[in-house]
């Protein structure tokens, strides 16, 4: 089930829930019910009526194809590359070679063609995720909204390859650190976490010793984990002194990490990442990162389900880029409320996913 603008419906498509509008041209309310097909008579007159803003649409039945934010083909083939890179980082004899870069290099092109040629696409977290194999689908998830946050912020195709390769590239030096280091469930002591901190040391020398990526992309790789008010590491860096591709990789990095299922704690609801993004604008994140962040980012995706503060269940219809914790939902008694636009709803508040789709969004 897809929810589709009434400027996407084309007769055939099949009701996916009801839908009840008032037709003006016969002054009668008008129920279509679930399973029925769209003729471009309802077309026109859920069009013409004005209150109808679209309708739940079963995939099946139409060969309307919805468009995700990344292409499947290119996550799975941007993990096997990852994989094969790794392999040789970890292979003294051999190491990271000119030709795994080129394959990194192709998939960031790939990336980039993808968000630059959509860029009204607002990217979920459940559109990035897969769960197996968590250092290497990080990295990835990484690399696509460090992209997309670098679209937002109008920066060169060429720049936009080198943040896509540092971000497919940051945690590389974690395949160095002891693998119970890095799946304990419990706190690292502080030597478990001075070891952590060296990952991006690791990856950074491997990198270098062989001159594969530019400068600017391997002071990402390294400055990933420094903080604009200089708490971060490994130097202790602070506002522009950090790259400003590890400044645009630190939103992503966290904000991935806090939404990843991970053996030490569950996963922050998408809503919870943002908020704590957002309380770290100016002190942890470089304020005008953390604003393009919030223009591409979807904490509740298009037809999820959603808790209102009124007490009210109620479906995502879409996403407001300028207020993304305030999206158009419809209430399941059939109420419209634009929470980011109409000043009529500013004191309800969405209170989180409901339970289905918050398995959804951690499990796949």
């Amino acid at each position: 089930m897809v929810f589709l603008s009434v400027a996407d419906l084309t007769p055939g498509m099949c009701l996916a829930r009801d839908i009840t509008y008032f037709d003006g041209s016969v002054g009668t309310i008008v129920t279509m019910k679930l399973g029925s097909k769209l003729t471009d008579m309802n077309i026109t007159q859920m069009i013409s009526s004005g209150s109808v803003t679209g309708a739940f649409i079963d995939e099946k039945s139409s060969e309307v194809r919805i468009i995700s934010s990344i292409n499947t083909q290119i996550k799975e083939d941007a993990i096997n590359n990852l994989h094969s890179l790794a392999d040789n980082f970890m292979d003294s004899g051999k190491g990271i070679t000119e030709s795994d870069i080129d394959k990194i290099g192709n998939t960031a092109e790939q990336l980039i063609d993808e968000l630059s040629g959509k860029k009204d696409i607002l990217i979920n977290i459940a559109d990035i995720k897969m769960y197996d194999d968590y250092t290497f689908h990080h990295c990835l998830s990484v690399a696509i909204m460090s992209i997309a946050i670098g679209v937002e912020m109008g920066l060169p195709r060429s720049q936009l390859n080198e943040l896509g390769v540092a971000g497919m590239l940051h945690d590389i030096g974690k395949v160095s650190i002891p693998i119970e280091i890095i799946n304990k469930k419990g706190r690292l002591t502080n030597d478990e976490f001075g070891t952590v901190k060296l990952h991006p040391v690791y990856a950074a020398q491997h990198i270098k010793a062989r001159n594969l990526v530019s400068t600017d992309c391997l002071a990402g790789v390294l400055m990933h984990h420094e903080r604009w008010d200089g708490s971060g590491y490994p130097f202790g860096l602070k506002e522009e002194q950090i790259h400003l591709y590890a400044r645009i990789m630190a939103v992503a990095d966290v904000y991935d990490a806090l939404t990843s299922n991970r053996p030490y704690r569950n996963p922050s609801p998408p809503n919870e990442a943002i908020e704590f993004i957002m309380g770290g604008m100016g002190s942890h994140f470089d304020e005008n990162v953390v604003k393009a962040f919030l223009r591409k980012v979807a904490p509740y995706p298009v037809g999820s389900r959603v808790k209102l503060s009124n007490g009210e269940n109620a479906t995502v219809l879409k996403n407001n880029n300028a207020y993304p914790l305030r999206p158009v939902v419809t209430s399941d008694n059939g109420s419209l409320y634009d929470l980011g636009a109409d000043s009529r709803y500013m004191d309800i508040v969405i209170l989180g996913l409901d339970e289905p789709t918050m398995e959804k969004l951690i499990h796949g």
